[in-house]
């Protein structure tokens, strides 16, 4: 079915542009209990938005990559802490195609079902009967406290010694299991996007099957396109629609606030000010500007992977792109920020709340500023560091 007819793009489209007044109005709520609520989880999980990219022979809806972005830029619109939690777990669902099929079967049993993950190895996996023992603490646990299913990326030994692939390279693979089996540690008080609840989770002698080590065992990837794109590539991608989405709810913000504001010592709405006007003016067109490259080249990886050929290239070009996003995001935040005055500095406005956000995404490894200098070298032809890409 082609993305034109697929009637599942436009559910989720309206589906998400529906919630972002919801959202907002639950914006507080989501912030104080420093993660989703639990029925709020839930119905996002009923409407379909943690199954996007589950394949479609297990239940998912495994829509294409451009609409998925366009859902998750309308969520983050709304509250960037829920589009960035559904992020998390469309990335953590895709595990599902690197393990047995009755695996999966048994881990999607329903279409309610959460992911979340970790990529990061910081856990260890030592050889056990029947599969391996799994120790280990993992930081920005995004999710895992609404989720079914939750992920650790860990090394891997036998008798104390690491496990090689077969290019002699240590093997390093996620554990796959259920949200009983992890210890939750109520860490998580930062900045911004804290209703993701990234709290750091434990694992201590969990028992898990090689059935449930994602890409233990050889396997077949499905066939659709999305699937052809790496996942570390879709994983780093939704971070910038996030973005984009916060972007806008900040213009949208500054843009009600100027009209009815009359600033200290003045006698005239802030609206009629030449340097507001001007300033917002230059924001609107960094973020159009930023969103058109953005969905350019996810179109263009999206089109590639229809033709079986996702070249380093076109990962660099996205990621490019991706962290453009993010960064301008950051740079209208920032220019929103100022030209609300005093009244974006306290706790409650939402200007202030937006701007703390954005400038946590910022901070995530895959579009910090170190990012560029690796798609430099690509550019140049002097590839370094690329495996990030």
């Amino acid at each position: 079915m082609s993305e034109a007819a697929n009637p599942e793009i436009d559910r989720m489209k309206a589906a998400a542009r529906a919630l972002v007044p919801v959202l907002v109005a639950r914006a507080d709520e989501i912030e104080t209990a420093r993660q989703l609520p639990n029925d709020l989880a839930r119905d996002l999980a009923s409407q379909g938005f943690y199954r996007m990219w589950v394949q479609k022979t297990l239940g998912g809806l495994e829509l294409p990559l451009v609409p998925t972005l366009s859902v998750l830029e309308s969520l983050g619109e709304g509250d960037p802490s829920v589009a960035w939690c559904i992020a998390i777990g469309i990335t953590s669902s895709l595990s599902l195609t690197a393990i047995p099929e009755a695996a999966a079967k048994e881990v999607f049993a329903a279409p309610e079902t959460i992911f979340a993950g970790v990529y990061a190895p910081t856990g260890r996996a030592d050889v056990s009967e029947g599969g391996f023992r799994v120790n280990g603490q993992w930081t920005f646990g995004s999710g895992t406290r609404n989720a079914d299913w939750v992920l650790g990326g860990c090394r891997f030994f036998d008798e104390g010694q690491p496990i090689s692939d077969e290019r002699g390279v240590p093997r390093t693979n996620m554990v796959l299991v259920r949200q009983r089996e992890i210890e939750m540690i109520d860490n998580w008080d930062v900045l911004g996007l804290r209703g993701t609840g990234s709290s750091d989770f434990r694992m201590t002698d969990v028992r898990v099957s090689e059935d449930f080590v994602p890409g233990w065992l050889p396997s077949t990837r499905p066939p659709g396109s999305l699937y052809r794109i790496p996942n570390l590539t879709l994983l780093a991608v939704g971070f910038g629609a996030i973005a984009l989405g916060l972007g806008r709810a900040m213009l949208g913000e500054f843009s009600q606030l100027a009209a009815t504001k009359i600033g200290a010592m003045a006698v005239d709405l802030i609206a009629k000010r030449g340097d507001v006007q001007s300033g917002l003016a230059r924001a609107e067109v960094k973020l159009r500007s930023a969103r058109s490259h953005y969905y350019e080249m996810a179109e263009a990886i999206y089109a590639a992977a229809e033709s079986g050929k996702v070249t380093l290239d076109h990962r660099a070009d996205l990621r490019l792109a991706n962290c453009h996003a993010v960064d301008t995001a950051a740079e209208v935040a920032a220019t929103v920020f100022r030209l609300a005055g005093g009244s974006s500095i306290y706790r409650g406005s939402r200007i202030e709340r937006l701007f703390r956000d954005v400038n946590v995404i910022t901070q995530h490894v895959q579009v910090r500023s170190e990012n560029y200098a690796v798609i430099g070298s690509q550019l140049l032809g002097v590839p370094r560091g690329v495996a990030i890409l």
